[in-house]
């Protein structure tokens, strides 16, 4: 029995006398992570790019590929850079909303709102990468068309 206790001790003891953790990790994490997630954004915005001189030049598209049906192609290719555009405003209002500097807040306030803005990075990313695919997929299908 004093054995369980002592073990028991140890353990609360350890706890206790861990260090608290520091929202500036947490702030930092979430930095990092929109920095990755900033990489993917060259990539929405190239391929909207693409997308649109696709749209100017459907009649060079239709010679280059004459089995093309051009209006099933605008209406794609329209809705796929809306697609584009929806997750790059997602972005934007995320990094116009979110507020580095927590002055006034504690530590485990602090914590909780950067665990909270990495979540709706995180799903931003995921948005990305989905919007990535598809339009990446359908710019690809048009080359080997």
């Amino acid at each position: 029995m004093n054995k369980i206790l002592g073990v028991l001790a140890c353990a609360i003891l350890a706890v206790a006398c861990a260090p608290k953790q520091d929202y500036k990790a947490e702030r930092d994490e979430v930095m990092k992570f929109h920095d990755v997630v900033m990489e993917d954004h060259g990539v929405v915005v190239n391929n909207q790019m693409k997308l649109d001189s696709l749209l100017k030049d459907l009649k060079g598209l239709k010679k280059s590929q004459p089995s093309l049906d051009t209006a099933a192609a605008r209406k794609e290719m329209e809705q796929l850079k809306s697609s584009l555009g929806s997750a790059e405003d997602r972005m934007n209002d995320w990094m116009h909303q979110f507020e580095p500097d927590v002055t006034g807040k504690s530590n485990e306030e602090a914590i909780k709102y950067f665990k909270e803005e990495k979540v709706k990075i995180t799903r931003i990313d995921s948005l990305y990468k989905q919007e990535i695919k598809t339009s990446g997929a359908y710019l690809d299908k048009l080359k080997k068309s």
